[in-house]
């Protein structure tokens, strides 16, 4: 299980060019740019190395820009989500605009909370322009153009030596997987659907005490359960301390702290309400989940305030709405009253240890024959695509490598095909499966009979 990665989250008012600071320290065009606030639609968040420190750098450029008209109540947001998931902050200015009245009403909610903060003049062509900028009390600014890349390796350089010893206190602060840990589980849902609800039903129904593991003051704290002959470890997603005054914020600190909980987990519980449906934020957290590689179950709570018809027809809509994971167990519970709880707990079990599955290249290669013989590969511009081999490259989630003859000639829909029997042929409902193709030679192919008899004739020649 990954250790927790320290956050370091951008902040600033809008168009001093944070989401130019964001590309340039990741490397890529990831954040959408432009010259007018508000261009930042994206909640953007990537891990990235800093020097030799891996880091989740967070743009929260462009949170609440807009809403009710007022820059303040953008700031305001902005800082709080900021607030929420960091471990340190990169407080970005605007060297051509001088000290503003909004910055320094940033820098008064930054150093109330204690953050680390590292200053960043942008826009500094000029770095003399920088030396306004100590008037914010907040020690160096360091003067760079994200546009042009001045100052970017010091910027690297200084960030990186802010945020080791942070790094290294979270990293000492986490114990070691315990020998039997059956499972690492994350619950995650909306607000009210019964998450804590669920997760309180676990832990009585053990009557054991639990050993808090806890990082830094703003990390989750994950909690292991003793069950049976092992332990199960319960991956907390970090709540809120409180509510954002604007819905913007309560999603994009939602997200990062999800993010988070399935890099340490291996199998996400979605809690639903029975009693209001399935809506697209759901759908989003889960397909999340499948991205960053957690087998995924569903849990509908509060099963007792629907009767059979209204079970079937909500199961109906369910499975509707779930197009592309269709595969994902449902279970119908009530957290409350403990129905259905004890079950839904051994089958997280069991997708946690899917989701580690290993196998064999000779088992590997039989599936994928059978595979190739219920269904042949498309055509590419009329030649044959033939798949020789595969293997098995990581687990967690499984991850194969496939020898293709045309590898770029493949469609999406026959990967899709290959990735559902996958699951069906190794029974791994609801676990993500990734599949990389590669048109290199087989090492196990045994070589054609033309090859084989030029070898044999060259041999001869030489003991003649």
């Amino acid at each position: 299980m990954s250790s927790h990665l320290p956050v370091i989250a951008i902040v600033g008012r809008p168009n001093v060019g944070k989401s130019t600071l964001f590309n340039r320290l990741v490397g890529k065009r990831k954040a959408i740019v432009g010259d007018r606030p508000g261009v930042t639609v994206d909640r953007l968040e990537t891990e990235c190395l800093l020097e030799t420190q891996q880091v989740i750098l967070v743009d929260t450029g462009g949170i609440g820009e807009n809403q009710h008209g007022e820059m303040q109540d953008a700031i305001d947001a902005q800082v709080e989500a900021a607030l929420h998931v960091a471990d340190m902050v990169m407080f970005a200015v605007d060297g051509r605009a001088g000290v503003t009245p909004v910055d320094l009403n940033i820098v008064d909610k930054l150093r109330r909370e204690k953050l680390p903060v590292t200053l960043v003049v942008n826009k500094a062509e000029n770095p003399d322009v920088a030396m306004d900028f100590y008037a914010l009390g907040l020690g160096d600014p360091l003067p760079v153009s994200a546009a042009h890349g001045q100052g970017v390796k010091e910027l690297i350089t200084c960030l990186s030596d802010a945020i080791s010893p942070i790094a290294e206190a979270k990293s000492s602060r986490l114990e070691e997987d315990p020998a039997d840990l059956l499972a690492s589980i994350t619950v995650i849902g909306r607000p009210n659907v019964g998450k804590s609800t669920l997760i309180n039903a676990w832990l009585r129904q053990e009557r054991m005490v639990v050993s808090p593991i806890a990082g830094t003051t703003r990390d989750a704290i994950d909690t292991d359960l003793p069950y049976k002959d092992g332990v199960i470890r319960l991956v907390d997603t970090a709540g809120q301390r409180k509510h954002g005054r604007i819905s913007d914020v309560i999603e994009f600190v939602a997200r990062v702290k999800a993010v988070q909980a399935f890099r340490r987990a291996g199998v996400a519980v979605m809690v639903l309400d029975g009693a209001e449906g399935i809506v697209e934020q759901d759908m989003r957290l889960m397909k999340l989940a499948h991205d960053e590689g957690c087998a995924l179950i569903v849990a509908v709570n509060k099963m007792d305030l629907l009767s059979s018809d209204e079970w079937k027809y909500y199961v109906e809509r369910l499975h509707y709405r779930m197009r592309g994971l269709t595969d994902v167990p449902v279970f119908r519970i009530s957290a409350k009253s403990g129905k259905g709880v004890s079950p839904l707990l051994n089958e997280a079990i069991k997708a946690s240890g899917y989701n580690a599955f290993e196998t064999g290249t000779g088992e590997l290669n039989r599936w994928l024959e059978k595979a190739q013989k219920k269904q042949y590969a498309p055509s590419a511009e009329g030649a044959v695509v033939k798949l020789k081999y595969v293997s098995q490259i990581s687990t967690s989630p499984p991850t194969l490598k496939i020898f293709c003859n045309r590898p770029k000639g493949l469609k999406n829909s026959y990967i899709r095909y290959l990735t559902e029997d996958f699951k069906k042929f190794f029974s791994l409902p609801g676990v993500p499966i990734r599949i990389v193709f590669s048109s290199s030679k087989n090492p196990y192919e045994p070589e054609s009979g033309r090859n084989r008899n030029d070898k044999a004739e060259y041999s001869r020649k030489r003991k003649s």
